[in-house]
């Protein structure tokens, strides 16, 4: 998922549990959280990445504002908008959130991003704090599993930010794309 995100070339940032499990968090991500870019060029490759992940929004009867079993087989990508793209998708490589606000907006998470590398490929990583600041009130089910390991994480970034198992990107003449350094 992602080496097909920097294929299509969208400019987004990582957010969600995957987040603090880079930073420590004794957790099992299930899906990807991307919050992208706002802009209009970003989010057509977004759409383009959509479709040719045959992406369908995930239904769930719980969700109060979700979409009903149907609407989620006749969805497609467009049109291309952040209201649009607020799903949880179906993908045929995964889960794949885009939550534009619910996790913070792109300005908001990207300030504070660092550029690692997960997987071989650079991914712009949300400061684990604003994971942690936006764990709604009252807490999901989820949040409440993983307290325990969250409290971990935020005491271990007092005194110790690197990331685990990942590392900052370097960026090499062999690469064939500039890429991270035009993501702005």
């Amino acid at each position: 998922m992602l080496q097909a995100l920097r294929d299509h070339q969208v400019d987004w940032v990582l957010s969600g549990s995957l987040v603090m499990a880079i930073y420590g968090a004794d957790v099992t991500p299930n899906d990807l959280d991307v919050v992208p870019s706002p802009d209009p060029p970003n989010l057509r490759r977004l759409a383009g990445l959509l479709k040719d992940l045959e992406a369908i929004p995930a239904h769930d009867p719980t969700w109060k504002t979700g979409l009903s079993p149907q609407q989620c087989r006749d969805w497609s990508p467009e049109p291309p908008t952040l209201e649009h793209f607020d799903h949880l998708f179906v993908t045929r490589l995964g889960m794949l959130d885009v939550p534009p606000s619910l996790t913070g907006t792109y300005a908001e998470l990207r300030s504070g991003a660092v550029l690692l590398e997960l997987a071989d490929v650079p991914v712009w990583v949300c400061a684990p704090e604003e994971v942690l600041r936006r764990i709604p009130v009252p807490p999901r089910a989820k949040d409440l599993e993983r307290a325990d390991t969250y409290a971990a994480v935020r005491e271990r970034l007092r005194v110790d930010r690197h990331p685990h198992g990942a590392s900052r990107w370097e960026s090499n003449e062999n690469s064939s794309s500039s890429w991270p350094d035009q993501a702005r």
